[in-house]
């Protein structure tokens, strides 16, 4: 929408789509536009962007709409005695007449109005019926041809005739611009568009980004009414520190697992875990430590721990004790489970989990000393069935007393004693386990410092973005398409305000950058190493407004140019080739695609000429004679060459057409003057063919089966030399 200062309407009607980063902006600009047009004396409103598509916007419009400002008059009111003028002051006989010129004066028809158009079209009492129509204002459904003329009838009144522009309409949303398609059919808003465009209306449409690919979207849906702009406003774009780049910088490398699948194995896990290990105790690195401790650590546990033999314990184990409440227990999260006791009601949460540089199992904070981490579970939920409850002053006691080996190991010091109750042993005497009083809360003694505390986010959110944070931006695996999709709308959602997030952006931007290269790399070597080097391969890259295009050229030989073209929007996720979407965007994938769209290029560049083929195949003939070491008074069977022939792919595809396939070209190329012409002088008899079985082939005059050689291919070759 054009610029407050230069005036709204100084030039011609425009739309533009803001992006912003989320809901709130949208009603911020929203307010901000708005503001503006209340300083101009043309016609405003806004409206959610679900009602676009509507077929009964042009009269939502008109029942909303203000001439001046928020504060000012109904538009419909306006227009509505402009009408009421009409027929008043005007003679019945002309009052047709005078419609048309007024409606045309603002590209109206006045044959096209919910309210005059049926009293027009039947021509007779053409002011009563009208006025019936006013009368029932209310009841009209009101149309475009209304609207444009109402839009023009205020633009008059308010000291705008001659302007291009006369108004503006803000359309605002919460929601993407690209989920709305998946609702509804943004076709019929791209038509209803374009016609408050010819209105004289500026259209403001404010939604928060969406897709990765959200302008290719609106590019394409809204082509139809011509020239528009987009101007993305979100807050995305976070400036970074040179201490907080070179920091990332140097840990980059270890900062990248193959998990773009979210998956994890074991020769992963354990390299990531000495990372967060050894990772400096800094804000920056915090993003970074948390996603390997409590996201990838914890994806590895649900993967690892064994659920199948740890139902088995429980069912043996825990279902039967005295103690415990069946009904207020959980154990289909795990390794994480709830178990109540009945006695006192009380719940608590166990948890199995791989911690440390090591990734070893621990329970809650403890790690597990056994090689059974399902049994040593059980054993500790029994102990808690069994426990008693030690008394407040005891336990405010021990917590004090501990509060210090507590703070030098990381932890709380109320994790610290609960573990303590829970293990308490004598090697002669075994003591009842014990909890802390009812009103006391545990945590899982997993502890940040006071300074990252502002700064960490919910442990679900590293739970459900580890794999985006972690993930290599060279994509192996099919199921890992589309981690560089994540990692674009993640990075939309940091906050500039924060330090780690800060480290997270520049971290994602590195990986998404490295991600086009490599893509993009990727294809151009693969198609290289793909493709003859007959084909006089050539790839050019240049940049559109929405990403990369890439357009691969063939042109053989003797064959025919082709060309067929990449078109990248977002690496391993928005990829098509000539057109057709690429799904899963692999890079293999991509080349194959690509290949196969030049398969007849390649078959028809590949065509040898008909005597290149028949020397070919004398080579061929040689090959074989020389390596089954045949002698004089041999028999070379024609069946043989041709099945040796076939056995060789990059041979078989050099005779191999479109419309035939190797066999019978190379049977036919064996008859071929040129090719008899080249094996005659190691050959004496050619055998015709007879009642046996073998196949022939045929010459101007004759069929034969095999040739008897008089002399070696071999050292008829070296004579040749």
């Amino acid at each position: 929408m054009a610029d407050k200062d230069a005036g709204l309407f100084d030039s011609a009607p425009e739309a533009v789509f803001y992006l912003v980063s989320d809901g709130k902006a949208v009603g911020d600009l929203a307010s901000g536009i708005s503001s503006d047009l209340d300083d101009q004396p043309g016609v405003q409103v806004t409206l959610n962007l679900d009602r676009l598509p509507e077929s009964a916007l042009f009269d939502e419009l008109l029942g909303q709409a203000k001439v001046g400002s928020r504060w000012g008059k109904d538009l419909s009111a306006v227009y509505r005695e402009f009408l009421q003028d009409r027929i008043d002051q005007v003679d019945e006989v002309a009052l047709v007449d005078e419609f048309e010129a007024q409606f045309s004066r603002y590209d109206a028809d006045p044959y096209g109005s919910g309210v005059i158009g049926d009293a027009m079209s039947i021509g007779i009492d053409v002011a009563d019926q009208i006025q019936k129509a006013l009368d029932k204002w209310e009841n009209q459904e009101l149309t475009k041809d209304d609207l444009a003329a109402a839009v023009g009838i205020a633009a008059r009144s308010g000291d705008l005739v001659g302007q291009q522009t006369v108004g503006g309409i803000i359309f605002q949303s919460t929601e993407p611009l690209s989920s709305l398609d998946e609702q509804k059919p943004l076709i019929q808003a791209s038509q209803n568009l374009q016609q408050l465009l010819l209105a004289g209306l500026d259209v403001a449409i404010i939604a928060p980004v969406g897709s990765p690919n959200e302008e290719e979207k609106i590019n394409s849906t809204f082509r139809g009414i011509g020239a528009f702009s987009i101007e993305t406003l979100a807050s995305g774009n976070i400036d970074i520190t040179e201490p907080t780049a070179t920091s990332v910088d140097e840990w980059y490398d270890r900062l990248r697992y193959d998990v773009a699948d979210n998956r994890v194995v074991e020769n992963v896990v354990r390299p990531a875990s000495v990372t967060a290990y050894d990772l400096p105790d800094e804000l920056w690195s915090l993003h970074f430590r948390r996603a390997i401790t409590v996201g990838l650590q914890n994806a590895y546990s649900e993967k690892s721990f064994n659920e199948e033999r740890f139902d088995n314990l429980w069912e043996d184990e825990i279902v039967s004790h005295a103690n415990y409440d069946q009904y207020r227990s959980r154990r289909n999260s795990f390794p994480t489970v709830k178990v109540a006791r009945k006695d006192d009601g009380r719940r608590h949460s166990f948890e199995l989990r791989h911690r440390g540089p090591s990734a070893i199992p621990y329970i809650g904070t403890v790690p597990i000393q056994n090689g059974n981490p399902e049994k040593q579970l059980v054993e500790w939920i029994k102990r808690y069935l069994d426990a008693e409850t030690v008394t407040e002053e005891r336990w405010q006691a021990l917590v004090a007393s501990t509060e210090e080996i507590a703070t030098s190991l990381q932890t709380t010091a109320e994790s610290v004693v609960e573990n303590a109750l829970l293990l308490r042993n004598r090697k002669r005497k075994a003591l009842t386990p014990q909890i802390p009083p009812e009103n006391q809360r545990i945590t899982d003694g997993i502890e940040i410092s006071e300074s990252e505390q502002e700064e960490a986010r919910p442990s679900e959110w590293y739970e459900r973005h580890w794999s985006t944070i972690l993930a290599d931006f060279e994509i192996t695996k099919q199921g890992g398409v589309g981690a560089i999709e994540r990692k674009v709308e993640l990075q939309r959602s940091l906050n500039p305000d924060r330090e780690a997030d800060e480290a997270l952006y520049y971290k994602l931007e590195r990986d998404i950058n490295n991600a086009w290269d490599h893509f993009i790399d990727g294809i151009e070597t693969q198609l290289m190493r793909s493709l003859p080097d007959d084909q006089n391969v050539s790839i050019e890259q240049r940049e559109t407004r929405s990403g990369q295009e890439l357009t691969v050229t063939v042109a053989p030989e003797g064959g025919s140019r082709r060309t067929s073209t990449i078109e990248i929007l977002l690496p391993y996720s928005e990829v098509s080739v000539d057109g057709s979407q690429i799904r899963p965007a692999t890079i293999t994938n991509t080349v194959n695609d690509v290949i196969d769209t030049l398969g007849t290029t390649l078959r028809e560049g590949g065509t040898l000429t008909e005597d290149s083929k028949a020397d070919l195949l004398y080579e061929i003939t040689k090959a074989y004679s020389t390596i089954g070491e045949f002698e004089e008074g041999d028999l070379v069977y024609f069946d043989d060459i041709v099945e040796f022939c076939l056995s060789l792919p990059k041979a078989r595809s050099q005779f191999e057409s479109p419309d035939h396939s190797a066999e019978p070209t190379i049977r036919e190329l064996l008859g071929s003057e040129r090719y008899m012409d080249r094996v005659r002088d190691s050959v004496t008899t050619f055998h015709r063919k007879g009642s046996d079985r073998h196949g022939s082939i045929r010459t101007n005059d004759n069929r034969y089966i095999a040739m008897e050689l008089q002399d070696t291919f071999e050292n008829h070759h070296a004579d040749d030399q």
